[in-house]
């Protein structure tokens, strides 16, 4: 083997000329993988911010318009909100005010208190004046409440959802007002009572045209369902989840009907000198979860990191393979190779640890790029208060994990490389590899799947397992050492065929 340490500088000096090589290895893990990820999650993020703020249009006649606005409005005299509005507007409190703070009582409508028409008015006008806030004053209640208490943060929130978004940002539309559909259109499958409806056809033909996002029919029945301890309101609202402000109008729709049913029922109990524990005889404790947020982080972090590690290794150690063993018997330099005094057992070993070094490089600088992508790029809020804690030897435990699987990809990919006749075919038979090797690595994924004793012994999955393990701070050093030895010994198994298909003359000159 004394010549394995000049096959491998050689091969590897050779390597690092290649262009692919140096993008596979260094520019998709350091640059390109980090920014489609955070630019991926930003864009998805804006545009929930987006819809979240975003007026849609919902056609409901006039009675069901009435009715809903009604239920709203009823909803809101039982607010706190509403109690304080009522003591800001009363007479005696306005004598108690100095003159010049009366301005500030007269910037709310005395009118919400009595008239739906104008509370309606009133939360569009909320809407409209700060639209562009909106998504940031909806973040700020759920993260900071900016210095709310618990029970007032939640009355915000309830208010936000409800009032601003599930009625001032609707706007609502005459159904007599939309077009008839074209004889051809067929509504899908829906309920019995609801495909009998005279208008289905030309409802469903608006929601999924984007006429409009959402058809509401509410029955004007509050006041006897108010009255009465047994009577029910039913809400219809046909929408298509699968269009994405069509699902935003049922949320707001579905947290208003929320609202007002828990509203009706503290009605109910109040008139039976109920509290609200007459409904909940039986609770489970709230926040009892022994976990923090940052343990409950790093749990997702280990489901996802262990497939991003092996990707990138599987990455770096694609092309490289495939230049060293398809590409130099069609350049017809292995020739020249073959005729140095190395070994036909030294020149495979070269080739297959210049191929592991570039896989593992691929994996370290994706994983460190990354990290600092993420340390730099969010926020020092968010970093704050996901608390990430991981050991550093989690990390290293985890690094020793990667190494039999880089080894697994370099030997099979090298193995396959020099099976192959030109660079196109290598690339071809190793196509198919990216379900067979990276799958398994999606294994911590899945739901309810732990590491066990048998999949301890499975390669491949059981280093996404164990990985997942590791980075939680669970080790088991049984398992470790089973899953050590079940790569490495399929790693070795890669290698000495690696080395069987460089002996073998028919496969070097297939031509």
């Amino acid at each position: 083997m004394r010549h394995l340490g000049t096959i491998y500088r050689k091969e590897l000096l050779d390597t690092l000329r290649d262009r692919r090589t140096l993008m596979f290895m260094l520019l998709i893990p350091t640059v390109l993988t980090p920014l489609i990820i955070l630019g991926a999650t930003r864009f998805a993020t804006a545009i929930q911010k987006e819809q979240a703020v975003q007026t849609v249009r919902v056609a409901a006649n006039e009675e069901s318009r009435r009715a809903y606005l009604e239920l709203v409005h009823s909803w809101f005299l039982q607010t706190e909100t509403a109690q304080g509005l009522k003591a800001l507007k009363s007479p005696f409190l306005r004598v108690l005010i100095r003159p010049e703070k009366l301005a500030e009582l007269d910037e709310v409508p005395a009118e919400i208190l009595d008239d739906p028409e104008a509370f309606a008015a009133w939360t569009h006008k909320i809407a409209e004046n700060a639209r562009a806030e909106l998504d940031d004053v909806g973040e700020r209640l759920k993260d900071s409440g900016g210095g709310l208490t618990p029970e007032v943060r939640e009355q915000a929130m309830e208010f936000y959802d409800v009032a601003v978004k599930g009625l001032g940002l609707i706007e609502f539309v005459d159904p007599a007002q939309l077009a008839e559909p074209p004889t051809s259109f067929e509504p899908g499958e829906l309920p019995e009572d609801l495909a009998a409806l005279p208008t289905i056809r030309r409802d469903t033909a608006a929601i999924a045209s984007g006429d409009v996002h959402g058809v509401l029919t509410v029955p004007p029945t509050l006041e006897r369902v108010r009255a009465s301890d047994r009577a029910s309101l039913e809400l219809v609202f046909l929408h298509d989840s699968t269009q994405s402000l069509s699902g935003e109008a049922a949320g707001r729709i579905r947290r208003v009907a929320d609202a007002s049913r828990r509203a009706v029922l503290i009605e109910r109990l109040e008139r039976h000198g109920l509290g609200e524990d007459f409904l909940t005889p039986v609770k489970l404790k709230r926040d009892t979860d022994l976990a923090s947020v940052g343990q409950r982080v790093v749990q997702q972090i280990g489901g996802i990191l262990p497939y991003i590690l092996l990707a990138f290794a599987f990455l770096g150690a694609i092309y490289p393979a495939i230049d060293l063993g398809a590409g130099e018997k069609e350049r017809q330099t292995l020739e020249t190779l073959l005729l140095s005094p190395a070994s036909r057992t030294e020149i495979a070993l070269g080739k297959f640890l210049v191929i592991l070094t570039t896989s593992l490089c691929a994996a370290s600088i994706g994983v460190l790029s990354l990290t600092l992508s993420v340390r730099y790029m969010v926020p020092v809020a968010i970093l704050e208060y996901l608390d990430i804690q991981i050991e550093p030897r989690a990390w290293a435990l985890v690094g020793l994990l990667v190494i039999p699987a880089a080894a697994v990809f370099s030997g099979v990919f090298l193995t396959v490389s020099i099976l192959a006749r030109s660079f196109k075919e290598a690339q071809s038979y190793l196509v198919p590899f990216q379900f067979v090797l990276i799958l398994p690595a999606a294994a911590p994924l899945m739901p309810g799947l732990e590491l066990s004793w048998k999949i301890a012994a499975i390669p491949l999955v059981n280093v996404s397992m164990l990985a997942r393990e590791c980075i939680k701070g669970d080790i088991n050093w049984g398992y470790y050492a089973l899953t050590l030895g079940s790569c490495s010994l399929l790693a070795g198994v890669c290698v000495a065929l690696c080395v069987v298909m460089f002996r073998r003359e028919s496969v070097l000159f297939r031509t």
